[in-house]
């Protein structure tokens, strides 16, 4: 009988390696502990200085770049990404974009385009930019918008985006299937249900009391409740607008998790409410969508 080497099964190797990796840290981080903090603080003071000289150049008018920097930032966001998709889409270019399409044999309605584009101008314009101009006068008036000269600790930034992400998905679960209730679906949401197979653009395809309560509140509510800086605000909607053109576009090359949750969301209706799905798991939401990329997956094999 041949002897070599024990073998290790899934458990054992996941547990040697909880063993060695808070072993490997210790070695590597704490001898040079010092210089990691000192590095760490030197980035923080070139930040702080790179920060005061864009705010020299731009300005430091607090509704200037609440209302219409962040807006102006995320507007061409939204449309230079989502018309980049839509090019792509209709020119069948490049390949390699193509190749990563979640659903392959699905056509750009272009009969709905016009449709689309003056919906989604009137949310930016008359849901959007009214929101944010309320906001900000309700911040000010209170008080706590924090010193826009004064950036953020890493470890303040790290806390309040992880404090964001939880939010959204919990109010944006919770009123995205409210808004699928039979009372009011009809009148509200069934309207951006109408792209079965969605596009980028058609994130903010949406009556406007939908875009308001599922698409702002849910990313928005958690950046005053974190009594958040303008800093961290703008990464957060940068973050969250390229999100939602990854879900929506059809396409996995943004690098965020595949967008088939959402396609699957559009063809069903009635599963994967959530933006990451612990709560589409925990209500039991997403069953068909398991079974459906498990039968993928086996087709795949069998194929």
């Amino acid at each position: 009988m041949k002897r070599g080497w024990p073998t290790l099964n899934s458990s054992d190797k996941w547990g040697a390696l909880h063993g060695v990796v808070p072993l490997l840290l210790l070695c590597v981080v704490i001898p040079y502990w010092s210089y990691i903090e000192n590095e760490w603080i030197s980035l923080g003071v070139r930040m702080q200085s790179l920060w005061d000289r864009l705010l020299d150049t731009i300005g430091d008018d607090q509704f200037n770049l609440y209302v219409y920097g962040l807006n102006g930032w995320t507007f061409v966001l939204y449309w230079s990404i989502g018309l980049a998709f839509l090019l792509a889409e209709t020119c069948a270019k490049p390949k390699w974009l193509l190749r990563n399409k979640v659903q392959p044999k699905a056509i750009v309605d272009q009969k709905r385009l016009y449709s689309l584009i003056t919906t989604v101008l009137f949310n930016q314009f008359f849901v959007i930019l009214p929101f944010s101009i309320v906001s900000h006068y309700i911040l000010e008036y209170r008080g706590t918008l924090p010193p826009i000269r004064e950036l953020p600790t890493f470890q303040r930034f790290v806390i309040v985006f992880a404090i964001l992400i939880t939010t959204q998905e919990v109010v944006g679960y919770y009123t995205h299937r409210l808004f699928h209730h039979r009372l009011i679906y009809k009148w509200t949401h069934k309207l951006h249900h109408q792209w079965t197979a969605p596009i980028a653009l058609s994130a903010y395809y949406n009556r406007p009391l939908d875009h308001l309560i599922v698409n702002m509140m849910p990313a928005t509510i958690g950046l005053p409740l974190t009594n958040a800086h303008f800093f961290t605000s703008w990464l957060w909607l940068t973050w969250a607008t390229l999100r939602t053109l990854s879900d929506h576009s059809g396409y996995h090359v943004l690098p965020f998790p595949s967008p088939r949750r959402r396609d699957f969301h559009h063809l069903k209706f009635t599963e994967c409410y959530g933006v990451w799905g612990p709560l589409d798991y925990l209500h039991g939401t997403e069953t068909l969508f398991r079974a459906s990329k498990a039968s993928s997956k086996t087709a795949k094999k069998n194929h």
